[in-house]
């Protein structure tokens, strides 16, 4: 049976700063999801113990049931990186599948399995030319 995860982040990097100005890192949190209509989302964890997590409904992503080369789990929004290309993994209506894509281009690739997750497009936009937020 496919595993239904969903992941997202209760505080954006850089949402605080550590006492040297350097940003703190995101916190990212694994489970069901409840999706809100506003900014903010649930996720519900259920290991080690039942918890509900609040967290920004645009920083949602599924898990695509597929792991990159090192087993590493890819999810929505996910960077991977595969013969020194990046692509971002999106989910395509129009075909109902995941995807990854090269940024600023139509063109998908579907075989990401081989690539490695480098990142993501909420932590690290300057990896497919975004801006630092």
């Amino acid at each position: 049976m496919r595993e239904i995860l969903f992941r997202g982040q209760t505080r954006r990097k850089g949402e605080k700063v550590w006492m040297d100005g350097s940003p703190v890192e995101s916190n990212w949190v694994y489970g069901g999801v409840l999706k809100g209509n506003g900014d903010h989302s649930i996720i519900y964890q259920t290991e080690p113990d039942i918890e509900k997590k609040v967290v920004y409904t645009d920083t949602l992503g599924q898990y695509t049931g597929l792991t990159d080369k090192d087993g590493t789990k890819i999810f929505e929004g996910d960077i991977v990186e595969y013969e020194g290309t990046r692509y971002s993994i999106n989910y395509l209506p129009h075909y109902a599948r995941f995807s990854a894509v090269k940024p600023n281009t139509v063109f998908c690739v579907f075989a990401y399995q081989r690539g490695e997750v480098i990142g993501n497009i909420y932590d690290n936009p300057e990896l497919i030319g975004g801006a630092d937020k």
